[in-house]
């Protein structure tokens, strides 16, 4: 199996490279290559193309960076069985690798290139491929915030989430959009909050979303927040953050959460839909899960949830 390690630049903190570098000088014997991406989609193309023009060999692609970068060389390997992926998690929420357990283990080249193999579920949208979490509503408005003010003093930056989080809470709490989960329509008014479809169980940095994931079994996990007041909002977030959304007597009234295979969105107008961070627009989307699609090379110390 020959590695080829994706890196992302704009994606790596600080020091990042150097550590990975130093870690593969001490592997001479791993069969590997390096890749430095030049722009948005040129993962996925150089995967593409990599795989189209190399059929007699099988790969393992590591995503160095951020789910963004693990989305574009999903999307790349698509249609190929001669390749894994897995990551070097090295962005600002690395939200997939919590399902396997955070990012600890995949920084330890040993942990990562010795590990096994494990079927995973894709979510397809149209022509776009997601292995972790499509979202919309309060969280999109949060995205679009942040995208305007990251290179602005002070409410940029580092603060930039914070801002985003602050200007939803008034702008990003009203949504309408007809959500259908296999055939079932989930919130006959259209009226929600924010809604969360998973094969992952994180999102957003830290917030375990959908804390009763199984990333092989075929079904999305899909929750659906009703729009509430900015106090019951506020007594949610850190519930929500910690997974504990799904158990709390507290919110049953305003949380609906159902598992399913196809999620079909009607929308009066465009809307913004996450993939895996990346924003499309449009009135109506199909989600639909594909089971096991991709193979992903898990660290030694993953236990299988299944």
């Amino acid at each position: 199996m020959h590695f080829v390690f994706i890196i992302n630049p704009a994606a790596g903190k600080e020091n990042s490279e150097k550590e990975l570098l130093n870690q593969l000088k001490e592997k001479e014997e791993l069969d590997y290559s390096l890749y430095y991406t030049k722009s948005a989609k040129d993962a996925t193309n150089y995967v593409r193309n990599l795989l189209q023009n190399n059929s007699d060999k099988y790969y393992c692609f590591v995503a160095c960076g951020g789910d963004g970068t693990i989305n574009e060389v999903v999307n790349g390997m698509i249609g190929f069985d001669n390749c894994c992926f897995t990551v070097y998690p090295c962005g600002s929420g690395n939200d997939y690798v919590k399902y396997f357990g955070g990012s600890k283990n995949f920084l330890c080249l040993d942990e990562l290139v010795n590990g096994r193999e494990v079927k995973v579920d894709v979510m397809q949208i149209g022509d776009k491929y997601s292995v972790n979490v499509v979202n919309f509503g309060f969280d999109c408005v949060v995205l679009k915030t942040m995208e305007k003010v990251k290179r602005k003093f002070l409410i940029g930056g580092k603060n930039a989430y914070t801002t985003g989080i602050i200007g939803a809470i008034f702008t990003g709490r009203k949504n309408y959009c007809k959500i259908y989960a296999d055939g079932k329509l989930l919130n006959p008014s259209g009226e929600y909050m924010l809604c969360t479809i998973a094969n992952g169980s994180h999102v957003g940095g830290s917030f375990n979303c959908a804390p009763r994931s199984l990333i092989d079994d075929g079904y999305m996990e899909v929750c659906l927040a009703d729009y509430m007041s900015i106090v019951k909002f506020a007594s949610l977030a850190g519930i929500y953050q910690k997974g504990l959304h799904l158990d709390n007597e507290k919110f049953k009234d305003v949380i609906t959460y159902v598992r399913a295979k196809k999620v079909e969105l009607v929308a009066p107008q465009n809307m913004d839909l996450s993939i895996d961070g990346e924003i499309a627009v449009d009135k109506h989307f199909v989600i639909e899960n594909h089971q096991k699609m991709l193979s992903f090379l898990a660290p030694v110390s993953f236990e299988d949830k299944m």
